[in-house]
C-alpha cells in the first residue's frame, strides 16, 4: 500500500477544527492555569453564596459570562445542531481538564455539582501550584 492511498482527511479536519482551536486556546499556558484557578475561585464563591456547588453548566456560564459560543467560534461548515454538540464537547473537556489539574472536583455520571479542588495560588506570585 502506497502513502498516496492513505486517507488523512480526518487528521486535517481535527487539526483545523475551530472548536479544538478554542479548547487549546483556553487551556494553553499561561492562561490555562489562570482559567483553572478562576474556575476554582468561582466554585468556592458559589459554595459560600449557596451552600452547595454549581452545576457544570452554571460554572461554565460564570466562567464565560457574556460569551455566545456560536458567535465566538466561527464554523459555517457545521449545522446548528452539530455546532451545539461541539460546544457541549468542548465544555466537557474543560471540566475534565480542570478536574485533572485539581482546580475542581467533579465525577461525570456521579456528581451533579462541582466542588472546589486542591489548586491554590501561591501568595508570593500569580503562578499556580498544587498541594
Amino acid at each position: 500500500m502506497g502513502a498516496d492511498e492513505l486517507d488523512q482527511e480526518s487528521f486535517v479536519l481535527a487539526a483545523d477544527d475551530p472548536y479544538l482551536s478554542a479548547l487549546i486556546g483556553t487551556i494553553e499556558e499561561p492562561a490555562g492555569s489562570t482559567n483553572a484557578a478562576q474556575a476554582r475561585r468561582l466554585t468556592i464563591a458559589w459554595w459560600e453564596r449557596h451552600g452547595t456547588g454549581p452545576s457544570c453548566t452554571e460554572l461554565l456560564q460564570a466562567m464565560f459570562a457574556g460569551i455566545v459560543w456560536d458567535e465566538a467560534i466561527e464554523d459555517p461548515g457545521r449545522t446548528l445542531p452539530e455546532r451545539d454538540e461541539q460546544v457541549e464537547l468542548l465544555q466537557r473537556w474543560l471540566i475534565s481538564y480542570w478536574t485533572l489539574l485539581g482546580a475542581i472536583a467533579f465525577t461525570p455520571g456521579r456528581d451533579d455539582i462541582v466542588r472546589p479542588g486542591h489548586l491554590h495560588l501561591d501568595s508570593t506570585d500569580d503562578r499556580t501550584k498544587t498541594t
